[in-house]
């Protein structure tokens, strides 16, 4: 190319640069649209306390069937009388069961609190959101993918 056309052409692209970026200005300049908040009704949470206070509840009450279990065996070991062995081991079979399903159960309530209070998102929400969704207008394109 020649020098004389390169410094044209560099000439009229330089004298056209600051129009292009005058305009660039004055879109970044707009307002953002303004997106309104729907507005959410308060959600109740008694389900969520009611399991987290059963659970504490049966935890709590775990423990002295725990003792009383560590009690019965104690008299199983002591005892000599032959016909009262078996009945005085399953006694402590049935308590140490009954203690063990009360912290199971209570663990178990617990973490379903945890879950309502806190994980479990909003029924509206979760009917009207989709996973991906894609917003295709004149002066945008989105593509939104949600965990």
């Amino acid at each position: 190319m020649r020098p004389g056309l390169a410094a044209l052409l560099l000439a009229v692209l330089a004298s056209g640069a600051p129009s292009l970026a005058a305009c660039a200005a004055a879109q970044a300049a707009s307002p953002f649209e303004v997106v309104p908040r729907r507005p959410s009704d308060p959600r109740s949470y008694r389900a969520a306390w009611i399991a987290a206070f059963a659970g504490v509840a049966l935890v709590a009450s775990s423990f002295p069937l725990a003792d009383e279990a560590d009690r019965r065996y104690a008299l199983y070991l002591s005892e000599v009388d032959v016909d009262r062995i078996d009945e005085r081991y399953r006694s402590t079979q049935r308590m140490d069961r009954l203690a063990s399903g009360s912290l199971l159960a209570g663990e178990a309530l617990l973490a379903t609190a945890v879950w309502l209070r806190f994980v479990r998102g909003d029924r509206h929400e979760r009917v009207s959101r989709s996973r991906v969704s894609l917003d295709l207008r004149t002066d945008r394109c989105a593509v939104a993918l949600r965990f």
